[in-house]
C-alpha cells in the first residue's frame, strides 16, 4: 500500500538541491499559504516543496543555453 502523501521537507534540504540560500525559499512561503515564522531547519508541507521547486527553476533554469522565448527576443548586432 502506498502512502497517499509525502514527508514534509525540511526549507535547508530543499535550498540545497535548489542550489540557493535558504532566505530565498523563506522569502517565498508567504505567496505559498505559509504565514507563520520559519527557519532554514523547519519544514514545509511537500506540495509546498513543489510549488516552490517549479517555480525557482522557471526563474533560474539550470541549463547554459537560453530558453527558445529567451532566444527568439536577441537582437542581432553587424560586426564593427
Amino acid at each position: 500500500m502506498t502512502r497517499a502523501y509525502k514527508e514534509d521537507v525540511r526549507i535547508q534540504e530543499l535550498s540545497q538541491e535548489l542550489e540557493v540560500r535558504a532566505k530565498v525559499i523563506l522569502d517565498l512561503l508567504p505567496y505559498f499559504g505559509i504565514t507563520e515564522k520559519k527557519t532554514h531547519s523547519s519544514s514545509i508541507p511537500h506540495a509546498v516543496a513543489f510549488a516552490i521547486r517549479l517555480k525557482l527553476r522557471n526563474i533560474s533554469p539550470h541549463a547554459d543555453t537560453p530558453s527558445p522565448r529567451a532566444a527568439g527576443n536577441k537582437q542581432k548586432r553587424g560586426s564593427r
